[in-house]
């Protein structure tokens, strides 16, 4: 490249018109790499977000399935307390009368 005082006019401008050349060229390179990520980008979301939502769903119903046996086990734990408060108020000696009862009549049977 020549010195900037030495060259014609013409030369500066040739000069000027090549840069705006590679500068655009540039420019549209930079256009063109950033089209390729946003396209990455949406295939990728493509591919993904349905994948993502099913899960999502997946993780919905094992929550709810989780909260159901959650409140199952609550009936039943109320269940096994009341059950121990009628033991507790002497139904254990009932029950083992009714037992020994049981046992003396299938002695007779051989049983």
């Amino acid at each position: 490249m020549k010195n900037i005082e030495e060259m014609s006019d013409h030369e500066l401008l040739m000069e000027l018109v090549a840069e705006k050349r590679r500068q655009d060229k540039l420019r549209y390179l930079k256009y063109a790499f950033y089209g390729l990520i946003g396209l990455a980008f949406v295939v990728l979301c493509y591919i993904y977000v349905p994948k993502i939502v099913e899960m999502y769903k997946a993780y919905k119903q094992m929550v709810d399935k989780v909260n159901e046996l959650t409140s199952q086990l609550q009936g039943t734990s109320d269940k096994i307390n009341s059950l121990i408060d009628d033991v507790s108020d002497g139904t254990i000696e009932k029950l083992k009368s009714l037992v020994d009862v049981l046992n003396s009549v299938l002695g007779r049977f051989g049983f």
